[in-house]
This record gives structure tokens, sequence and C-alpha cells, in this order.
């Protein structure tokens, strides 16, 4: 290997160079410089994000139906489809840094459609009782008649005031014990973690100094930390950004295949531990807080990304019977794991359930209480997997569903995320059959996320755009629909209308796409009811979570056959459930032991086995069942619908 040629790859614009051997894939030497470049599906050329041109040299490319004959000419390449045959000079698209949209504060301004049904009162209320214990103590001091060591004294001292038996104490606490003992005459103040009976810190004399902890969701898309003060619960400031690990696969099983590869696991574990020191370094500097101060971080994530956060192998993860390493992971000094800047602090994790049902949902299923009460409860997080459970304060069960990327904009040509530009509401003209989009963050739109996908197809059912199975109507003298052949696209903005000067449309492999998600969320939720002898209309409550449900019409997920045909105000919506429950076990000793007791609580059935499960998502398949006595107000619209128009 040694031996191989080395080709010299130059990067523009920015000027960043690197030497590769002969057939290195391209997108992996782009990555390797450091430049971030989009892609959804892990590098196997089905999402068509990663292009780039090259200007000189020599690749050896597979043909891609996302390059068109003119881009071929003028040296575009999908990248991770392309070996390197030659110095080469490439130009990379720059991309846009978006910032993910996070709720501030401590539930203050949140709107009220996000936490519907759950009181900002009954959030904020929680009892502020952490395991991080801090206390002054007086330690005896040593003569010749009592000459134990200083860590003997110290200990005793601990359990005498703390009532914490065998106290641990860090090699890195005893290396300056001698010295902050006796610089107060034997007064320190300790602060101790209960959960662990571990000391954290010590210093000399009695102190008022404060104490904070971390809250980190640590999402496949996002990532989202509170800093919140221990004593009173407030929350002082946040942050948030995209999840790096986007560019090594969009979905959770992309990312375990990039981690199968050498030295991948490493590579994702080092982007993540990046991004979240930025995040801390960021919520320090803007909020003024010592380091020193940040005694514990609490952690929620799905199975894969806190396996991953870890540095643990998620490869079985995927493999039948699909298990992971663990569901909780022993709790570990920020240094351990990499953490710079808070080192010290001792970081902790929310229990998960299973393979593809993690801590995430263990911290939704805690913030919204349902565990506590009588009724029957559906709790939903949508995302490129769904997650879902069922169940009340006597039982629980759970399942998850691969719906794909098609919910955050993946797999969608001109789909993005949730960010300003985004379409995410549209509706369209019955006569003319012209479309009308709400934009996140006004202004021209750039691409359409999940929630404008969703949009946009339940009303092209509903106003005969397209038919049941999701295939275009050519015969209605729509002239916003453009085909070429077989391949038509259905223009939603024109390029003269559009952020990026090209137009914005949907095909029917978009459409399949979402047909495909919505069939496995909609399926899911079928067998898991049927699985604990209950049927739609015995839900009392349907919670929705994650970011999609921010943005959701709930009239278009049931005309497409997504959710249920139930009263629309059984539907709740709960934003970020996951970083809410992490902040809520963060404060209180009593809820961090609560959501390991969910966690062994949720019974968890694999779908991907059930037959049941198979032959309802092929059901899914058409718009939106192929039972229509499934969704019988969505038959009642489009009877009605009907009538109108031969009238």
């Amino acid at each position: 290997m040694n031996n191989q040629k080395k080709y010299l790859i130059k990067l523009l614009p920015g000027g960043k160079s690197i030497k590769v051997s002969t057939d290195y894939n391209l997108k992996q030497a782009i990555l390797d410089t450091g430049i971030n470049i989009d892609s959804s599906c892990g590098g196997v050329g089905t999402c068509g994000r990663c292009k780039v041109r090259v200007k000189e040299g020599k690749v050896n490319t597979k043909k891609s139906k996302f390059i068109s004959s003119k881009e071929k000419e003028n040296g575009y390449v999908l990248s991770c489809l392309s070996k390197v045959e030659s110095d080469l000079i490439v130009e990379v698209p720059r991309q846009k840094k978006a910032g993910v949209k996070i709720e501030k504060g401590r539930f203050a301004d949140i709107e009220s459609k996000i936490y519907a049904d759950i009181s900002k009162d009954e959030l904020a209320s929680v009892e502020i009782k952490p395991w991080i214990k801090k206390g002054t103590i007086v330690v005896e001091k040593p003569s010749l008649s009592y000459g134990t060591s200083d860590l003997f004294r110290l200990k005793k001292s601990i359990r005498e005031n703390l009532g914490i038996k065998n106290c641990i104490v860090p090699i890195h606490i005893i290396r300056k014990l001698p010295l902050v003992l006796r610089e107060k005459d034997w007064e320190v103040t300790v602060t101790v973690d209960k959960e662990n009976s571990t000391l954290i810190d010590v210093q000399p004399g009695r102190t008022d100094k404060k104490s904070y902890g971390l809250a980190l969701d640590i999402g496949t898309t996002s990532l989202v930390i509170y800093l919140a003060d221990l004593e009173n619960g407030k929350i002082i400031n946040s942050e948030s950004e995209y999840n790096p690990q986007i560019k090594f696969g969009e979905d959770i099983i992309n990312r375990i295949v990039y981690a199968n590869r050498k030295g991948g696991l490493g590579k994702l574990k080092e982007v993540i531990i990046d991004s979240i020191n930025n995040l801390i370094w960021r919520l320090l500097f803007n909020s003024q807080v010592d380091a020193d101060s940040i005694v514990s971080m609490m952690v929620s994530g799905n199975s894969t990304m806190m396996h991953l956060f870890y540095g643990v192998p998620p490869r079985y993860i995927r493999e039948e019977p699909y298990v992971t390493v663990a569901n909780k992971f022993s709790s570990s000094t920020a240094k351990e794991v990499g953490i710079k800047h808070i080192k010290n602090a001792y970081v902790y994790n929310i229990q998960g359930v299973a393979s593809y049902l993690g801590g995430d949902i263990t911290s939704g299923i805690l913030a919204t209480d349902m565990y506590k009460k009588k009724e029957l409860t559906l709790f939903l997080d949508l995302g490129t997997n769904g997650e879902l459970v069922v169940g009340n304060s006597e039982w629980m069960m759970g399942a998850s569903c691969s719906a794909g990327p098609a919910f955050e904009g993946g797999g969608v040509k001109c789909g993005i995320r949730a960010v300003d530009g985004a379409i995410e509401k549209m509706s369209i003209d019955q006569k003319t059959y012209k479309c009308q989009a709400e934009v996140i963050g006004g202004g021209k739109p750039r691409g359409i996320c999940g929630s404008g996908l969703i949009d946009v197809v339940g009303e092209m059912y509903l106003k005969g755009v397209i038919d049941r199975k999701g295939k275009f109507n050519k015969d209605i003298g729509n002239k916003y629909l453009k085909c070429v052949d077989d391949d038509c696209q259905y223009i939603l903005v024109n390029g003269k209308n559009s952020a990026t000067g090209e137009d914005i449309y949907i095909s029917e492999v978009d459409i399949d796409n979402l047909i495909r998600a919505k069939a496995a969320i909609y399926a899911g939720i079928k067998t898991l009811l049927e699985e604990v002898d209950s049927s739609i209309h015995d839900l009392d409550k349907i919670y929705i979570a994650g970011g999609l449900g921010r943005h959701l019409n709930i009239r278009n997920t049931v005309i497409i056959g997504m959710l249920p045909d139930v009263d629309v105000g059984k539907y709740f919506f709960l934003g970020n459930t996951s970083v809410t429950g992490a902040y809520l076990s963060l404060l209180s000793e009593d809820k961090y032991r609560q959501s390991s007791k969910i966690a062994e609580h949720i019974t968890y059935i694999e779908l991907s086995v059930n037959m049941k499960f198979m032959d309802r998502y092929v059901a899914g398949l058409f718009l939106p069942y192929t039972d229509m006595k499934d969704f019988p107000t969505v038959e009642e619209c489009l009877y009605s619908l009907d009538s109108k128009l031969k009238k």
C-alpha cells in the first residue's frame, strides 16, 4: 500500500489540498480535509447531494441519474461514486450552514401549540433535587495520637455529615487534597455525586460558588444543549447545531454501516465530540460561567447515537437479532468521554429500551408524565426513525419503524431540512393547480422540508393532481406538470421566485419516498395497538414529539394516511422532549431514577419480523390506505369535493 502512487487533490474555493492513493474515494478525500459536503445516503449515490466539479484531472466515476448530460460535459460528478486516478483540481459547492431552531428559556417562551396539554407550570415545577450534593464540612485534624491519612479523615467526615458511605475520591482530587484541607484550617466545601458515591470536587473553606449542569440531546439530525443552574433550575442559556455526522449518512443505518469501515467509528465519535465541545465553549463564553462550576451533564439520544457518543461499536444494532451493547452506559468523567472545558464534570445518560427505542424516547415519556396517567396514550417521535409507545400508568409497549429520511427532507430532489428558506406549508388552487407556499423565515424558498412535503402530497391527492398510487393525473389540464417521456415534475415554485434560481418541484420518485415513509408509521401504529388488544379509536391522546411536529398540518397527515383518522383534539405537539427529559433528570434525583424505571417498564416488540406489520405496510402504499374504512373523514371529504366539482 505504501508503494502506491499518491495523487494531489486541490480543493476550491479555499485551496485545501490532500494526497491520496490511486482509487481513493473522492468524497472521503474531501471529508478527510475537514470540508463538509452534503450527503444523506452514506455515500451510495442515492441522494445526489455530494455533487462536485472536477476542473482538472481524471476520476473513475459511475453513471448517475443526478448528473445531467450538460453537467457531465462540464465535469460534474457525484463524489461518492468517483475514484481518484490522477492529480485533481476539484470545485466543491459552498454550503450554507443553517442553525437549528430550539426553544429558549425554561419553557417560558414556548408557544402554546408546542406544549399543548402539558402546562408550563407542570414542566417548570419539578422539585429541584439533584444527586450532585454540595456541603461544607470540617475534617478532623491529624495529631500524633491520631495519625490517619488525610483521605481517611475526609471520607469519614463525608460519611458523618452527608451520609455517603465509602465515598470514591478520584486521583486528581487526591493530588490537591493536602493543600486544600490546610488552607482554611480543615474546613472544606465538597461536591459529591450521590448516585455513584464519588467526590467531584473539594474547595477550601465555605464557598457560595454555584453549581451548574448541562442537558444534552444528541439527535440524529441536531444537537441541543441547555446550561442550567442546579440550585433553582433556571436555564441560563442554550445552544444548538446540526449533528455533523450527517455528512457520513443522514439516517442511523448509514452511520452504522460507516462505523463498520476501518476508522469509521473513530471519525463518527470525533466529529460529535468536537461539535459538543464547541457548543459547550459557546455556552460558557456567552453565559460567563466558570467551566469548573459545571459539575454534571445529562445526555439523551437514540441507541445508535449513544453508542457513537461513547465510541462503542453499533454494528449489531442492525444485524439480527438487533441488540445493543448496552441500553445504559456507566457514568464517567467528561475527560474520559473526550469532552474538554468541563473535564472533571460527570457525564450521565438516560437509559434506553432496545436497539431502536433509545433514551430519547424514555426522556419523552418522562416529560409527558404519561407513565402516571390512566388515559390510553400514544407517544410518537417522528424523524428518520418513527418511534412509538402506547400505554398508561399500568403498562407500556413500544416499537420502532424505519421511515427513512423523507420527513427530514432527505431522499427528495428539492428537499431540505426545516430551516430558514424551507417550504413548510403548501396549498393548491383547485382551478389552476398553482401552488402557494409558506416559507420558514419568510422570503424566497430554497427547497421543501418534511412538513411541506406532507402538505403538498395531501393537497395533490385532495385536488386530484395525483391518484391513490401517488401517480400524476396527466389529463386534468395541469400546466404546472412538466413531463419528458415518463419523467414528470410538478412545479411548486418556478425558478424566478426561488432563492436558488431553479425550479422547486416534486416528482413521482419523491412521492413514492414519502408514501413508503408514511406507510411505515401508520403500519407501526396499527400493529402496536393490535398487540395490546386496542384500536385507534380507544386512544385518548396522541402526543407528537420531534421537530417535524411543530410544522405538521394534522389534516394533511391524515389525508395521506400517515396518522390515524381520529378527532383532531386528541393530537398534541410536544417539540423536543428528549432534551426536556434530560433537563428534568439533571435537576431531580427522583426524575433520573424514574427514567430508568420507565425504560424497564416498556415492553419492546420488533416490527421488522412481524408479518402483520409487513401486510399493513403494503396496504399503506396507497393514499390514504388500501381500506378507506380506516379513513372515513378523508373518504367523506373526497366525496364532498367530487360532488362540488360535478356541479
